[in-house]
């Protein structure tokens, strides 16, 4: 049985979801920390440690966009759930 297009945007919703979910919760986000200049070895510990903290506000930044991107397809699906409800709609 083959599933309806607005399940199958939810599914890819919910996909999107995890992908943001594992990108909120990975170590690279907490790496800052660990930069500062008592261990750093080499010229230019605020160079990495700002490096780091761009990646991270970039990391999630994608995070924000996948939860967004989920979202529009959750409201797509809810409109072909209505539009397939409506009275006339092809069944």
């Amino acid at each position: 049985m083959s599933s309806s297009p607005a399940q199958q945007l939810r599914l890819r919703a919910a996909g999107l979801r995890g992908l943001a979910r594992q990108l909120q919760s990975l170590r690279a986000l907490t790496l800052y920390a660990d930069a500062g200049a008592d261990t750093w070895v080499g010229p230019s510990p605020q160079r990495c440690a700002d490096d780091l903290m761009a990646r991270r506000s970039e990391l999630l930044q994608h995070a924000d966009d996948l939860a967004q991107a989920a979202r529009r397809m959750e409201r797509q699906a809810d409109e072909l759930d209505a539009q397939a409800a409506a009275p006339g709609a092809p069944r």
